[in-house]
C-alpha cells in the first residue's frame, strides 16, 4: 500500500482522497481483486487495484500504457494481473471505445485510441483505418473525439521486418503530416501516440510534438536527444518484438538478429533513463490473452535487465504511466 499512497501524493491527491483509498482497500470485487478506484485528484480519475492475497509479490499500482482491447474479458485479464489502468492503442473496429467514460469494469480506467490512423498503402491495416489527405485525417480525428477517444494513435512508420535484418516495412507519415495531425488532435483536446521505428521517423515524430513514441526500435542517441528535448515519453514494448520473434515462421538467423536488436534496445532504455527521457511500461498485448500477467511481468523484467533498479521500474509502471495517461 505504501507505493500506492506515495504515488497518489506525488500526483496531488488530497488527504480526503487518501482516506478513500484506504477505505476502499477492504472492498471486494470480482476476480479476487480489491478495488482502489474512483479516486479523484487534480489529474483526473485514478483506477488502481490491489490483490487480496498479501503473499502476492506485485506492485499495488500498475499501468499498461500500450495494449489492444478487444472485449471486456481483456480488461478483466488486466485486472487479474494487478493492472489498474490501460491505454488502448486501438483495433480496427474500435472495440476499446466501449470501455471509456465509465464503461470499464469497476477496478479499471481505460483510455482508448479507438483505432489507429495509417497512411494509405502502408503498415497499420490490422489496427486502424487509412487516411490519404489532411481532410481525411481531420475527419477521422473529429470522429474519434465524438466516439470518446482519449488519445489519437498514428502509425508513423512500418514495423520491424522479421524477414530482412535491419529493415522496417513500408508505412508512415512525413514530419509535416505528423505535425498537422498533432495540431488537429490538439484542437480536439487530444494528444497523439505514435507507433514509430527508426531514427529518422522517431526524430520526426518527436519534433512534430507527439505525446509518446511507441516501440522505437532502432533508437539512437540522436533520437533520444530529440525525445528529451521534446519531453516525449517512450514506451519501448520490448516483449512485443521478443514474442513476435518466437513464431515458427521466423528463420533461425533472424531470431539471432532480433536477439541482438533487443540487447541494443535495452541499452538505449538505460541511456534514456539516464538522459531523463520519461519511460512507460507497455506490453503491446492484444487482450484477452491468458498469458497477459506473464507478459507484464516480463516487460518489467526487461527494464531491470537494462540496468534499472526495481524501485525505478515500479515508479515507471505507476507514476510515469499515470502521467502519460493524464490521470
Amino acid at each position: 500500500m505504501d507505493l500506492l499512497l506515495r504515488s497518489l501524493l506525488t500526483l496531488g491527491a488530497s488527504e480526503k482522497d487518501l482516506a478513500k483509498v484506504i477505505a476502499a482497500a477492504n472492498q471486494s470485487a470480482e476476480s479476487g481483486i480489491e478495488v482502489c478506484g474512483g479516486v479523484s485528484s487534480g489529474h483526473g480519475t485514478l483506477g488502481y487495484v490491489k490483490r487480496m492475497s498479501e503473499s502476492q509479490s506485485m506492485p499495488e499500482c500498475r499501468i499498461d500504457s500500450h495494449v489492444h482491447i478487444r472485449s471486456e474479458d481483456g480488461l478483466r485479464d488486466a485486472a487479474r494481473a494487478g493492472v489498474g489502468a490501460v491505454r488502448d492503442a486501438g483495433t480496427r473496429d474500435g472495440a476499446g471505445l466501449a470501455f471509456t467514460s465509465g464503461g470499464a469494469p469497476a477496478a479499471l480506467v481505460c483510455i482508448s485510441a479507438g483505432w489507429a490512423l495509417f497512411k494509405q498503402g502502408g503498415y497499420g491495416g490490422a489496427f486502424g483505418v487509412p487516411v490519404t489527405t489532411g481532410k481525411d485525417a481531420k475527419q477521422a480525428i473529429q470522429q474519434l473525439k465524438a466516439a470518446g477517444a482519449g488519445i489519437i494513435k498514428v502509425m508513423a512508420s512500418g514495423m520491424v521486418s522479421l524477414k530482412t535484418p535491419g529493415t522496417i516495412t513500408a508505412g508512415g507519415f512525413t514530419g509535416d503530416e505528423l505535425a498537422f495531425i498533432v495540431d488537429e488532435a490538439a484542437q480536439q483536446g487530444l494528444a497523439v501516440m505514435a507507433h514509430v521505428n527508426g531514427e529518422q521517423a522517431i526524430v520526426a515524430a518527436a519534433r512534430a510534438g507527439v505525446r509518446s513514441i511507441e516501440h522505437g526500435f532502432f533508437m539512437t542517441r540522436l533520437a533520444l536527444d530529440a525525445l528529451a528535448k521534446a519531453g516525449a515519453f517512450w514506451t519501448p514494448t520490448v516483449g512485443a518484438l521478443a514474442r513476435a520473434a518466437e513464431a515458427g515462421s521466423v528463420a533461425p538467423e533472424m531470431k539471432v538478429y532480433i536477439g541482438g536488436l533487443i540487447d541494443s534496445h535495452l541499452d538505449l532504455i538505460r541511456q534514456a533513463s539516464e538522459a531523463g527521457v520519461p519511460l512507460a511500461i507497455g506490453t503491446d498485448s492484444v487482450l484477452p490473452d491468458a498469458g497477459y500477467a506473464a507478459a507484464y511481468e516480463s516487460e518489467m523484467s526487461y527494464f531491470e535487465q537494462a540496468g534499472l533498479a526495481r524501485e525505478a521500474v515500479l515508479q515507471i509502471a505507476c507514476e510515469n504511466g499515470a502521467r502519460l495517461l493524464g490521470l
